[in-house]
């Protein structure tokens, strides 16, 4: 198989490359076979293309400037301070573990980079401006009107007297919210323990169905200001 200088990452990918092709242990690599096998490599490449070849041609000089020491038996013993980085076989030797490590580190953001692009995101959006104050009962309406009938059944039981005298006082529906709308045309805002002088099952009923109505039509929208404060019924100004 001919390989190319493009079919390599740069010079170190070329020199893994030969070591796993010769099936040797990266910690044991015969260094005179690999530098051998590498610049047997390079005397393939295209003698014009000089720009993508440059930095294989650097690392030539290096395995050569290597290869010199080595037949001449010179020792590294820490005072070359020539241009050259690789001066023993231990830095050869440590430049392709440190290698090998980074592309084995980058194989796997590369798998979770192509794992992330079959998720798709997306940012929260405020939908307060798709909600409709003016039609309809809103969700938040009804849940607080819950816990307003809540608070009142509480507040009946305590305020029950113990004699009770029976009446035949007919309230409706239209009644209260009349009376409602009456309040709401002087303050503007009302709290809804307010709507009450007196408590009845039927008085509690029909102030509740009243103001649903109202809330469905548009005319009104509840309020609290915080949990466990008291519930407010506001006039919708139209």
């Amino acid at each position: 198989m001919i390989f190319c200088i493009n079919d390599f990452e740069g010079p170190l990918d070329l020199l893994l490359h030969l070591v796993k092709t010769a099936k040797m242990d990266i910690y044991e690599i015969d260094t005179k076979y690999i530098i051998d096998e590498y610049l047997k490599f390079i005397d393939t490449l295209d003698k014009q293309d000089i720009d993508n070849a440059s930095e294989y041609l650097v690392m030539a000089a290096e395995l050569i400037h290597l290869k010199s020491r080595l037949l001449l038996n010179l020792d590294d013993d820490g005072t070359d301070n020539s241009e050259y980085t690789i001066n023993s076989e231990d830095d050869l030797k440590n430049k392709l573990i440190e290698y090998e490590k980074y592309k084995n580190i980058t194989s796997v953001f590369k798998e979770l980079e192509e794992k992330r692009k079959e998720v798709f995101t997306k940012i929260p959006e405020n939908i307060k401006e798709y909600k409709s104050v003016k039609k309809g009962v809103q969700e938040e309406d009804a849940d607080l009107l819950r816990k307003a009938l809540e608070d009142l059944k509480k507040r009946v039981a305590y305020q029950k007297p113990i004699n009770t005298k029976i009446t035949k006082k007919e309230i409706n529906v239209e009644d209260r919210t009349n009376y409602i709308r009456d309040i709401l045309s002087k303050k503007k805002k009302v709290n809804f323990n307010d709507l009450f002088r007196e408590y009845s099952k039927e008085l509690i009923v029909a102030t509740f169905l009243a103001i649903l109505e109202m809330c469905k039509n548009g005319e009104v929208k509840l309020k609290q200001n915080g949990n466990f404060e008291d519930i407010l019924i506001e006039k919708v100004i139209t």
